[in-house]
């Protein structure tokens, strides 16, 4: 079974839904105690008719041969967009005796050709425009101390950055999923139960307004103009759950509008009874799919015909 889905977007070119997914509790762990290389991940597409048609059990399209990525395929925060589909890969090289997490921005375009380049360490999600990209990162420092003070003083010290290295936004607390909207981009500030939205000015320069989320946000997908985020009802749950695999985390969905802040509760589980540690939830006309960062498979909720 399919575990750590934790990321989620719909290819308007294909109609099909492009799931990110490793089991990433397993890779740490394998990082910090084993001589064998991290287990993999997958990039994966169903049909959205399959998926919602489908019962217990449902067959998916690997998207990528996992032998065709440098350091293994792993990945994170992804997007689809103009035939092509972009991630965050959570690569792992040797550094002495434990395995380093060495993330690539890993671009697929229409023909199937792979394209890999560097990123800053705490890479974490990645929104495709017509021109360039948006990468976020969840951190500004990649070890020590200096992230420690991060995460325990929730620094705000991390910010979406286009690859040519112009500033989206800065200083956010812990810059998380990045979606595209129609005249900009909505941005997850996870520490601060916020969702960022940029919007481009004739001039070139950004408008920015900030809406309050019921929950922390994680990753961001769009549904006919509305922003639809996942979110953490309790962050502590959350680390329990992700770090050491010790109870559950609560799940929630919402439905964001970018203009008046209104949010409406979609889905609700706050201690994760039906579906744990959900990262990433996303609108069709036949329902709602969300993935969970340690949850098995994909919760679907069917429309009522």
């Amino acid at each position: 079974a399919l575990v750590g889905a934790e990321d989620m977007v719909v290819d308007k070119t294909s109609g099909r839904l492009v799931i990110s997914a490793y089991d990433r509790r397993a890779a740490e762990k394998a990082a910090r105690q084993s001589k064998l290389p991290p287990p993999q991940g997958g990039l994966y597409a169903v049909s959205i008719e399959d998926l919602f048609a489908a019962h217990d059990t449902l067959e998916i399209t690997r998207l990528v041969d996992p032998a065709r990525i440098k350091n293994g395929l792993r990945p994170h925060g992804a997007d689809a967009a103009h035939g092509e589909v972009a991630f965050i890969n959570r690569g792992y090289v040797r550094a002495g005796r434990r395995w380093k997490m060495t993330p690539t921005l890993v671009r697929i375009d229409a023909a199937g050709v792979v394209m890999s380049q560097s990123v800053h360490c705490a890479a974490n999600d990645v929104a495709l425009g017509e021109n360039r990209h948006v990468v976020t990162r969840d951190h500004d420092a990649c070890g020590g101390f200096a992230r420690y003070l991060e995460n325990t003083f929730a620094l705000k010290k991390s910010g979406a950055f286009f690859q040519d290295g112009a500033v989206l936004a800065n200083k956010i607390g812990f810059a998380n999923g990045v979606a595209p909207l129609d005249d900009g981009y909505a941005l997850a500030a996870t520490r601060e139960k916020t969702v960022h939205f940029f919007t481009a000015e004739a001039d070139g320069s950004w408008t920015a307004h900030e809406v309050a989320a019921p929950g922390s946000p994680d990753n961001l997908t769009v549904s006919d103009g509305a922003v639809i985020a996942a979110l953490h009802p309790n962050l502590l749950r959350l680390a329990f759950n992700r770090k050491f695999g010790i109870g559950k985390a609560g799940s929630r969905i919402a439905r964001i509008d970018p203009q008046t802040g209104a949010a409406e509760i979609l889905f609700d589980d706050p201690k994760g009874k039906t579906f744990s540690a959900a990262t990433v939830g996303v609108e069709t006309a036949r329902g709602l799919a969300i993935g969970s960062v340690t949850d098995r498979g994909v919760l679907v909720c069917k429309r009522p015909l």
